[in-house]
């Protein structure tokens, strides 16, 4: 009770600016922000460049001069909210850069052309478009293939330490997706003993069977008796496709244990491929897969923009 009667008779007030932003320092942004509700004093002192300089990363002035556009700011809490609301996209544009807004941590998007896609400079196979709902300046587009397999890396000195994060894929899907639904695609996120992996499916079946493959007529030419006189106008309309097993169905394939999609507030889905902590002393590059290379399947109508790092939350 004595405890209780000192504290309530505390007016900060009368302590100095500087000591209050010291303190909002140690905390969090989120806490700092609810703090400058409390008062004029506090909301001053939250303000201060000594308060949001902390919640920075301390080679934030490195990464800003790696940005494609220079980054303006009149104060360090300019700063942090703008990388937090506003992506800046650095190393040629091929990287984008932010901040978790929770945390201060930093967050990274690797666009389609940092990742290493089998078959991606091959035109039958992959194509490279323009994308405007993208920050890119270009996303892959898959356009036929039966050996799907993705990766990319980063290494973890880029990232924030103490930090538990999140690698997922970003994509979109065509209307004229297949292919994507069964089987079921591999995933994983190995750093240092570290080895996180899930099964995955970017498209389900209820949403595949939607999706009828075109079949290839056979038309004879003139009058010439079928054995001689059959010829093809095409020998194949698309490559030839495995057809899926009759027990591929929604009532039979199970998606208990694997990761689904889900749908980003830009527009895009995403799908975790796994998570991995730099807490753990592992140090150099984080590897990150996505692929699907035993089915024998052919694929086609994946759009993928690129893999985002970020803190789990």
């Amino acid at each position: 009770m004595a405890g209780e009667k000192e504290m309530a008779g505390v007016d900060f007030s009368t302590l100095p600016e500087g000591c209050i932003s010291h303190v909002l320092s140690l905390t969090s942004p989120r806490d700092a922000c609810r703090a400058a509700i409390v008062s004029p004093v506090f909301r001053s002192a939250e303000a201060s460049d000594t308060v949001w300089e902390r919640f920075l990363p301390p080679d934030i002035a490195g990464i800003l001069a790696r940005a494609v556009d220079r980054v303006q700011y009149s104060s360090k809490r300019e700063l942090f909210f703008r990388l937090c609301g506003d992506p800046i996209l650095i190393d040629d544009r091929k990287m984008s850069f932010f901040l978790d807004r929770t945390t201060g941590r930093k967050c990274y998007l690797l666009s389609a052309r940092l990742l290493t896609i089998v078959w991606g400079d091959t035109p039958s196979y992959w194509r490279w478009i323009d994308d405007p709902n993208s920050r890119f300046s270009e996303v892959a587009e898959l356009l036929d293939v039966c050996w799907l397999e993705i990766r990319g890396q980063l290494d973890t000195k880029e990232l924030s330490p103490h930090t538990k994060y999140v690698a997922c894929l970003v994509f979109n899907l065509t209307e004229t997706t297949r292919g994507l639904e069964h089987p079921s695609q591999e995933t994983s996120v190995k750093v240092g003993a570290q080895v996180s992996s899930h099964t995955t499916c970017l498209q389900t079946i209820e949403d595949a069977l939607a999706i009828r493959p075109r079949r290839i007529r056979l038309r004879p030419q003139g009058r010439i008796g079928l054995g001689l006189g059959m010829r093809l106008r095409r020998a194949f309309i698309e490559p030839p496709v495995p057809e899926p097993p009759e027990q591929a169905t929604p009532a039979t394939v199970s998606t208990t244990n694997t990761v689904l999609p889900r749908k980003r507030e830009d527009g895009w889905m995403e799908i975790e491929l796994g998570q991995f902590d730099t807490d753990c002393g592992d140090v150099g590059e984080v590897d990150m897969s996505f692929m699907e290379v035993k089915g024998g399947f052919w694929k086609s109508g994946l759009i993928v923009q690129g893999i985002e790092i970020r803190p789990t939350n």
